[in-house]
């Protein structure tokens, strides 16, 4: 992949606008240009993109966190929503002009949704449900897998359970306390400020609380007194995480996805365990059965043009509720 000399609005009937990041590091931001449109291998789809999911990873990718590095020029956002422009001849089931919700490999070299058209793993692509908007559709793959897993993989919830959201009100926590809702299970959310206290509510928690005020990790005894099972899943790390882990009763179990920079669990009394995403065909068949149906409904907070993904990237790293897209048609 090579960055174009005109600009996207030069871009020819092969190109496409894009934004890139010409180089890794930290403080780079995404510059927009002009690239091939990408040609679709045997089980891929060619999409024209309309709306994309802007999340921490795409930070990660452009610092160089992971083990393998993108190439670059990179093209950021492994998570969108479009129209099926071409179908590889191995697809089944796709057909030009259906409505699409998917991902694309993780630092795929031949880039990602941030980006006019992009290329959807056929496996790992979903009909948008007519309920979703697209921008809602973008948003759900990556954020919404996480939730699913950690609660019916990891944390394995049960009726009967009580379950602690820290976080509840940005990605993976608001889409955690649907899925809660959806399987009986009480919540006591703790989420970030007051407007991120009543997203909690709307979204059906049981009780809701700012984890930015002193003494938050006290309504934890309340909440699961006469609990068989209390659990846990921090969206967020840092010194109330810490607070919050030493506040949990004996027994509890604790989840966390990988990039969540937890504090040291010094306790013997507690499982805790770390996990990453893993999109197995039957789990996410399952998962999109669920988006399809309800009760999954993506927040949305914030939607900005493709050209403004640099403000976008800001506003990932501030406070925020739910989840931010990038709008490309």
């Amino acid at each position: 992949m090579h960055l174009a000399t005109r600009t996207p609005a030069e871009a020819g009937p092969e190109t496409m606008r894009a934004m890139a990041f010409a180089r890794p590091g930290a403080g780079e931001r995404p510059m927009p240009c002009a690239l091939p449109i990408p040609t679709p291998g045997p089980n891929q789809l060619l999409v024209r993109v309309h709306a994309a999911g802007v999340g921490r990873w795409d930070l990660l990718e452009r610092d160089g966190v992971f083990a393998r590095l993108p190439r670059f020029p990179h093209v950021g956002g492994s998570e969108g929503a479009g129209v099926v422009v071409e179908a590889g001849r191995e697809t089944r089931g796709f057909r030009e002009g259906d409505r699409v919700y998917g991902l694309v490999a993780q630092r795929d070299p031949k880039g990602g949704c941030h980006a006019r058209f992009a290329l959807f793993d056929a496996g790992l692509a979903w009909p948008v449900p007519p309920r979703l908007a697209l921008d809602q559709a973008a948003v759900l793959p990556v954020d919404g897998a996480l939730a699913a897993q950690a609660l019916h993989a990891v944390l394995q919830v049960r009726e009967d359970d009580a379950l602690v959201v820290f976080g509840a009100s940005g990605g993976v926590g608001h889409f955690a306390l649907q899925l809660a809702r959806n399987a009986a299970v009480r919540t006591l959310a703790i989420a970030s400020g007051g407007d991120g206290v009543r997203l909690a509510e709307r979204l059906g928690a049981d009780v809701a609380v700012d984890g930015r005020r002193p003494g938050f990790e006290r309504e934890i005894a309340r909440f699961a007194d006469g609990a068989k099972r209390t659990l846990a899943l921090l969206t967020a790390g840092g010194e109330a995480a810490a607070r919050l882990v030493a506040a949990l009763p004996a027994g509890s179990r604790i989840a966390w996805p990988h990039g969540v920079a937890m504090p040291t669990i010094a306790r013997d009394d507690v499982v805790a365990a770390g996990f990453g995403v893993r999109y197995e065909p039957d789990a996410m068949r399952a998962f999109h059965a669920l988006a399809e149906r309800g009760p999954l409904v993506p927040h949305v907070s914030r939607r900005l043009a493709l050209e403004r993904l640099p403000q976008a990237l800001e506003a990932v790293a501030a406070h925020h509720l739910g989840r931010i897209a990038v709008l490309a048609a």
